[in-house]
């Protein structure tokens, strides 16, 4: 199908307690830090940008500025709620920023191999009225790509650090998954152990 307008949302808001290193957003990687990395491979895949920050803020508008000017920061006041709160920050900005986008796909910032190829798999694979969510070896996880009607109701339904977790087990009928792991690799940073896959950081 055609898009005329894709938008990617990167949820950055968290405070990265479990890895003990400060917020993951500002996780430095090969000259610049995880924030501007999502945030630019979203851009590269021809996607407008929003980025949902908590912690570290400043640093994180700093750093956005310089390697990513084009996104919009959206400040999550309430983060420590976990991912439902970064989730309705942006899409609360999405809804009030003027015409909405045909689709939108949420990132997670602490995936550091969900790059510019991957994006654009998600989207070309995404068809209207179904939402496309990566699969890694088989596994679903993360990217989803979501119309913007639904992900505005996986929002209002999402709970705690569900994000869009919520609307997607409501939904399984509605779900197509595409595999991406001849691509990359879908694992997170969330653990002091999950560093050493990333030789990238720091």
């Amino acid at each position: 199908m055609t898009l005329h307008h894709r938008h990617a949302i990167v949820l950055a808001a968290g405070t990265g307690s479990r890895l003990g290193l400060g917020p993951k957003a500002l996780l430095p990687w090969n000259g610049e830090v995880l924030a501007t990395r999502a945030a630019r491979a979203a851009a590269l895949a021809g996607c407008s940008v929003s980025i949902a920050i908590g912690p570290g803020a400043v640093e994180v508008r700093r750093w956005l500025r310089r390697r990513s000017s084009s996104a919009v920061a959206v400040h999550v006041h309430d983060a420590a709620l976990g991912m439902s709160a970064s989730l309705r920050a942006a899409v609360r900005q999405l809804r009030s920023a003027g015409p909405r986008p045909d689709v939108v796909i949420v990132l997670l910032v602490d995936q550091p191999g969900v790059d510019e190829a991957v994006i654009r798999r998600l989207l070309d694979a995404h068809t209207t009225g179904r939402a496309t969510r990566a699969a890694w070896n088989g596994v679903p996880g993360n990217p989803v790509v979501f119309d913007t009607d639904d992900l505005i109701e996986a929002a209002d339904a999402a709970l705690g650090d569900s994000a869009a977790r919520v609307w997607l087990a409501l939904h399984p009928h509605l779900v197509d998954a595409v595999e991406c792991g001849d691509l990359s690799s879908g694992a997170d940073v969330d653990e002091p152990s999950d560093l050493a896959a990333w030789p990238e950081l720091g």
